[in-house]
């Protein structure tokens, strides 16, 4: 499987055809660097829901923005330390799920997509991991290692 990937147009049926196999998603989580769940280390209430409308993430966006100075003093305390358990099962479901985004887009933007399009994309994803549900589990150990090996440079 090709980590890399690259922009080029695909027909709607190849799109919908994708097959992820285990080695790809052994490969995937073995590309996974640190660059890949930096955005992973949020607050708490910064976790996106799937069930909001695009209004109330405007409005979820225009409170965060206000909030900001807030958010990175809370983000700075909470990264010199080590997370819990709970936290990283967090990261391993959000860097599941960002993985399978990855590997649905195809190289393409998701900035440059419809919103129906990215709704379709999004509900791929969800299925996939419902269907995989062991994928955040073989997940974790990666996040794990990150995690420590973040903690080990912090000082450096």
């Amino acid at each position: 499987m090709d980590v890399n990937f690259h922009l080029k147009m695909i027909s709607f049926k190849v799109f919908v055809e994708v097959k992820i196999s285990e080695k790809d998603i052994d490969a995937l989580i073995e590309s996974l660097e640190w660059e890949d769940v930096i955005e992973l280390f949020d607050t708490e209430d910064m976790i996106l829901e799937e069930d909001i409308s695009s209004s109330q993430r405007l409005k979820m966006a225009t409170k965060t923005r206000s909030r900001k100075h807030l958010l990175a003093l809370a983000r700075n305390i909470k990264l010199k330390r080590s997370a819990a358990l709970p936290i990283l099962q967090k990261r391993s479901v959000t860097g599941a799920r960002k993985l399978l985004l990855r590997k649905f887009l195809k190289g393409r933007d998701k900035n440059q997509m419809s919103a129906g399009e990215k709704n379709r994309i999004e509900a791929r994803v969800t299925a996939a991991l419902a269907t995989m549900k062991n994928l955040p589990t073989k997940l974790l150990p990666k996040v794990r290692q990150l995690e420590r090996s973040r903690l080990a440079n912090k000082g450096k």
